[in-house]
């Protein structure tokens, strides 16, 4: 055992800036959608981190320097509408583009660390939200949708999502070391998604599956890949529906320790997945059986959530407002936290929330054109690089869910995908060990300036 723990400790030195990446991720985590003093202090500790490394990164310049670009279009709004860089969006997530570039410093088994961390973290996530639902069922009666660590449902939802997808890619079988262990963390993550009954998280959830298929379709026949999506949605139907079964039992019965015994079944899913996916395997007509089921789940879930269908005719009309604020002014936007306020002065639908649940109209309308355009030139570069399908499908459901909600602007998802997903370091391009620490020093200076501003007005 001592010798075991010594060899993981080992690894953690040999690979600390993965290690560095996954702490990041953690706090980015449990500060929502951002505190400008906890963000800088933590991007002057990464930048730390990579002005360490000897070894120059290798960025995939096309996602970097859009990175780099819609964050200065952040400060330069945030300059003509407040007199300062820090009050908006730019000293926040200048993390991006650290996160982007201190995983660029990360090569071959660091890079399977790095992402066997992130898939940990996200499963323990997971875990903390259910035994929190259980604990509020069980203990003070009372319990509604998991909002889990990020606090909100929907937020929680997409980031399971993220971490279900990256789960599709481990193979126990062929891999060794704890990171071998992780596969079982995908039931965990579709009965967890399952409990914070987030709609537009579902549809990531299809878009992804529908990407894993796509992939599948080209290295195999047709009827492979049906075999395969069929396999894919028997498991999902099988782990959201366990999700849903003991919400309901938790938050829709008078006896919401009827939560547990259900609780002990997912444990069972959860143990036996493996043999759950050999006897698909062996038993192709009941994995199609199994699949078409999955048409119950979705109903169930829509039921248990009927306002859904007017929530999204209502993120239709905010994408609306938005659109019609897009002219407004093209160059800076109008600024930084400024759509809410015009929105409840214009004599319209006043909507009540900070961001427009579509991110590139979001950021068009208060940063600027340039700025919604360098975040879609990073998107569809992140969508059609080369990537293992997991990745691909983890990119894909994070896209498409920020095309009906604000989940880039919390800080610990759009970390989840940008640390997780990225592509191999021989499809980028090397900065040299200059260039590199150059980066790493200007955006020290940021993070430095946001701090000490922040304090200074403290």
């Amino acid at each position: 055992m001592l010798r075991r723990i010594g060899r993981g400790l080992d690894s953690l030195i040999d690979h600390y800036v993965a290690a560095a990446v996954v702490l990041a991720l953690f706090i980015l985590s449990l500060v929502g959608v951002g505190d400008v003093a906890t963000v800088s202090l933590l991007g002057l500790l990464l930048c730390v981190v990579g002005l360490g490394q000897t070894q120059p990164a290798r960025a995939d310049l096309w996602i970097l320097i859009p990175l780099l670009v819609y964050d200065l279009t952040c400060m330069a709004s945030a300059l003509r509408t407040y007199g300062n860089i820090v009050d908006g969006y730019g000293a926040i997530h200048g993390i991006f583009p650290l996160l982007c570039l201190l995983s660029a410093c990360v090569e071959g088994e660091g890079r399977r660390l790095l992402k066997g961390g992130c898939l940990l973290w996200a499963g323990t996530a997971a875990a903390a939200g259910i035994g929190r639902f259980a604990f509020q069922a069980v203990v003070q009666g009372r319990v509604g949708r998991m909002s889990g660590v990020l606090g909100n449902p929907n937020a929680m939802g997409i980031f399971l999502v993220l971490g279900w997808a990256l789960s599709t890619g481990w193979d126990q079988s062929e891999e060794e070391g704890w990171t071998a262990k992780l596969s079982f963390l995908g039931p965990l993550f579709l009965m967890a998604a399952a409990m914070t009954l987030s709609m537009g998280s579902f549809l990531a959830m299809a878009v992804g599956i529908g990407m894993l298929v796509w992939e599948k379709k080209r290295t195999a026949p047709w009827r492979e890949t049906f075999q395969y999506a069929c396999r894919l949605l028997a498991k999902a139907s099988l782990g959201v529906g366990t999700g849903l079964l003991i919400y309901l039992a938790g938050a829709r019965t008078g006896a919401p320790w009827s939560c547990l015994p259900l609780l002990l079944y997912g444990g069972a899913v959860i143990a036996s997945w493996r043999t759950f996916g050999r006897f698909l395997e062996t038993k192709p007509r009941m994995a199609v059986l199994i699949a078409g089921m999955g048409a119950l789940v979705a109903l169930t879930a829509v039921a248990a959530r009927p306002s859904s269908i007017a929530t999204f005719t209502e993120r239709l009309e905010m994408m609306g407002s938005g659109v019609s604020y897009l002219t407004a002014e093209p160059l800076f936007g109008v600024g930084p936290f400024q759509w809410r306020l015009l929105d409840l002065n214009d004599g319209g639908k006043y909507f009540n929330t900070w961001h427009i649940h579509n991110v590139p109209i979001h950021i068009g309308v208060e940063m600027g054109w340039i700025g919604m355009a360098m975040i879609l030139l990073a998107g569809f570069r992140a969508l059609t690089r080369r990537q293992e399908p997991a990745e691909r499908a983890m990119t894909a459901a994070f896209l498409f869910h920020n095309m009906i909600d604000t989940s880039f602007f919390y800080l610990g998802i759009t970390a989840l995908a940008l640390t997780a997903a990225g592509g191999p370091r021989e499809e980028g391009r090397g900065l040299g060990v200059r260039g590199t620490k150059l980066l790493f020093a200007l955006l020290a200076a940021l993070f430095a300036y946001s701090l000490y501003h922040t304090i200074a007005l403290g």
